[in-house]
């Protein structure tokens, strides 16, 4: 929609008129005080000059005064232009009529009247001026006083006032149309900039505007990441072989693909020149991303979808299960013959095996589902302990704890159970189970406490490591290598994190300490 061009408000235009009269006034009454070389006053009319000055000064007062009267403002702008035009053919009249050359003191006003105003309003005061000199003119005529030439002097000059009027009021139209134009597209612009930041920074990719030397223009946060501290203007020396090569090619206007290292990462993506008109400063715009972060996200997905695939398996297989369990629960009850028990017992227990590898498969379904509270340290270790010892009698009083009192973390009860008790079971199965075999240590460092499960057992190969929290990835025939990648995800989902430290059996959960 195209901005309408509109006249200045009234009480705008009538703050401008009077500060334009209180300057005229002294302007007029300096001039008086100033003698020619005649010893004449520039502005002849002694006392009468003095009583013009201060009828003058009045009006300007009076507006002041009543300028938050009931009058409207429209009408008070007529009124105090209409009376400054009989002001001024006033000071006309007490110096040699239109021949002295005061009638043009007409010509400021009309011109201020039609730059504040509409275009009928601007009319109707050089109408009113022009009524007014031929007015003087006429009487002049009528008492014998003026001549001819002084009617014509008036209608040239009344003349002169419609021509500035109307001038002025299409200039003053003009340039309230550029000014509500120029207001309108600033706001489109700001709009349009505030819309491209939005995009620039909703960007997956780290994003970098470079001119064609090199020096950054814009980027957005996900760039941060790769270039700290970036500021507008800086060149960025890991970036500017890109730029070089672009300019050796012959500025192509076609996107390349480009692959750099930046400070340990390697960074693949696009560079895009932006279209510029001829003369002006080149510039590229990069979309580049990390190759491990590109890796750990096809990484995500292909575990998302295999989490949803073995938890649809889950669901189909426990119904069977279920049913293979109780049967066989029923065959042992009513067996005697040893040999049969033995084959019920391998059913059963491959049964619960099988069991516990589909509730360790939907535990993942539930990783999401998080119930932070306040948990103590202390208390919750020796609960879980208590339970330890009740399935592994052995390890009763063997756990050695180290654990600062008061300590309190923020995590999901059920979720810190689970990944605890696997720790636990891991470090008890790999140690030698002897007195203190198995330590658990605990530390804070900045607001995060540091859980530690260690055991004195040979710890996990060097080249096994880096599978250790794989998904299915056992060194046990018994196993179901999901535990160490249940317990891991777990602890992401609480915002945790769990790490394997070598030497030795030392895994790390690193969590928040809870704040009161």
């Amino acid at each position: 929609m195209t901005a309408q061009p509109q006249a200045l408000s009234p009480r705008a235009a009538l703050l401008f008129v009077n500060g334009f009269r209180a300057l005229l006034l002294l302007v007029l009454f300096s001039l008086s005080l100033v003698r020619g070389d005649s010893g004449q006053p520039l502005i002849n009319g002694g006392p009468h000059f003095y009583l013009w000055s201060g009828v003058y000064l009045l009006l300007i007062g009076g507006w002041y005064a009543l300028r938050r009267s009931s009058l409207g403002d429209t009408l008070q702008l007529t009124l105090a232009i209409a009376a400054d035009i009989a002001m001024m053919v006033w000071l006309m009249a007490m110096n040699d009529g239109v021949r002295g050359g005061f009638g043009l003191l007409l010509l400021p006003y009309l011109a201020a009247a039609g730059l504040l105003s509409t275009g009928r309003y601007a009319l109707f005061y050089a109408a009113i001026a022009t009524l007014m000199l031929l007015g003087y003119a006429g009487w002049g005529r009528l008492q014998g006083d003026a001549s001819a030439v002084d009617l014509s002097f008036s209608a040239l000059l009344s003349a002169a006032g419609f021509v500035t009027a109307i001038a002025t009021w299409q200039l003053g139209r003009l340039a309230r149309a550029s000014e509500a134009l120029a207001a309108q597209r600033g706001g489109e612009i700001a709009n349009l900039n505030h819309l491209n930041e939005l995009i620039l920074q909703s960007q997956r990719d780290a994003v970098v505007v470079l001119d064609e030397d090199g020096h950054l223009r814009q980027y957005n946060l996900q760039a941060e990441r790769y270039f700290s501290r970036l500021q507008r203007g800086q060149l960025l020396p890991e970036l500017v072989p890109l730029v070089q090569r672009w300019r050796q090619n012959g500025y192509p206007a076609l996107s390349t693909f480009v692959q750099q290292n930046v400070r340990g990462r390697q960074l693949v993506g696009r560079l895009v020149p932006v279209p510029v008109p001829e003369g002006q400063l080149r510039g590229v715009v990069l979309f580049m991303r990390d190759m491990a972060d590109m890796a750990e996200e096809a990484k995500r997905v292909k575990l998302a979808a295999l989490g949803r695939l073995t938890a649809n398996i889950a669901h189909e297989i426990r119904n069977p299960l279920s049913a293979i369990s109780h049967a066989g629960d029923l065959l042992a009850e009513d067996e005697a013959d040893p040999a049969r028990q033995r084959l019920l017992r391998i059913v059963q227990d491959n049964a619960r095996r099988i069991n516990g590898m589909v509730e360790d498969v939907l535990t993942l379904g539930r990783r999401d589902r998080v119930k932070t509270e306040t948990i103590e340290l202390r208390a919750f270790v020796a609960q879980q302990l208590e339970q330890f010892a009740l399935v592994q009698p052995q390890s009763a009083g063997a756990i050695a704890c180290q654990l600062p009192e008061q300590c309190r973390l923020s995590f999901d009860r059920g979720h810190l159970a689970q990944v605890f008790g696997n720790l636990l079971a891991n470090a008890w199965r790999h140690c030698s189970q002897r007195q203190g075999a198995v330590r658990i240590e605990a530390g804070s460092a900045e607001n995060h406490l540091i859980l530690r499960v260690i055991d004195d057992g040979p710890g996990v190969p060097e080249a096994e490591q880096s599978r250790l929290f794989e998904p299915f990835f056992t060194t046990e025939s018994a196993g179901s290598g999901l535990g160490l990648y249940i317990a891991r995800e777990l602890a992401e989902a609480n915002d945790a994190r769990l790490e394997y430290t070598p030497p030795g059996g030392v895994f790390r959960l690193i969590c928040r300490l809870a704040h009161d």
